[in-house]
């Protein structure tokens, strides 16, 4: 998706620029003349980025950056600001703001800050988005029946099913699922399961209910890295 960029700027010129530049990066751009006007944006449309100048009639920037941190507080605030306004730009910066651009600026100086800020949000995004994956095969290997690590003690091993070894782990549990769902099931379990065990070719094949040698085949196909002596292990089985 499309990052939001809102530039708020009395001064149409400089709007005029900075949503030139927002759509040059590939941002979905709007504009606001006032506070007051970018206000209304703000709940209906909360923007990813918020760039604003500091200084503004009736309501300031820093008015701005309180409001937008109250309704959405992921978006990311900058601030243009002229020379005489740097500590406020920097007291802006100590209550949330992202950075500062001093005016006048050159167009090359604004791009640099709208892509940093842009590469935050992605890595923001990104990381949001594997915490939830991961989360969601947390929770599939707990309902396939899959021991947390912590439990994963010689007493709690499952009873191993027949049949499984060459049709998945969870094809049998996890009803549903797409091959490519169920190859992530598989590799997490796989590796946990076998960094507990230590290697012990036996007790893996125990818990995942697989062959030793179709355990090999496994690790090989998933990449999981082997120490020498677990590969020891396991080339002896």
């Amino acid at each position: 998706m499309k990052l939001r960029l809102l530039v708020v700027d009395d001064d149409a010129s400089s709007r005029r620029l900075c949503l030139a530049i927002g759509q040059d990066l590939g941002f979905d751009c709007a504009e606001a003349a006032t506070a007051e006007m970018a206000d209304e944006s703000l709940t209906s449309e909360p923007p990813d980025i918020l760039l604003t100048d500091l200084k503004m009639p009736i309501l300031s920037g820093i008015d701005l950056l309180k409001k937008t941190k109250t309704v959405s507080p992921s978006t990311e605030v900058a601030f243009m600001t002229g020379h005489g306004s740097i500590e406020l730009a920097l007291d802006a910066v100590q209550r949330g703001a992202y950075d500062y651009i001093e005016k006048p600026f050159h167009a090359e100086r604004l791009r640099q800050l709208l892509q940093r800020i842009a590469e935050k949000e992605r890595l923001v995004a990104e990381n949001q988005f594997f915490r939830e994956r991961v989360n969601n095969l947390e929770t599939r290997l707990a309902q396939a029946g899959v021991p947390e690590s912590r439990s994963l003690e010689p007493g709690n091993v499952p009873t191993a099913t027949p049949g499984r070894q060459e049709t998945g782990l969870f094809s049998e549990t996890s009803p549903g699922l797409s091959p490519t769902a169920l190859e992530d099931l598989e590799r997490m379990a796989i590796r946990r399961v076998f960094e507990q065990t230590g290697g012990d070719k036996a007790l893996t094949g125990k818990m995942l209910g697989i062959s030793r040698a179709t355990l090999y085949r496994k690790l090989k196909r998933y990449n999981i890295p082997l120490r020498s002596s677990q590969r020891q292990l396991i080339e002896s089985a």
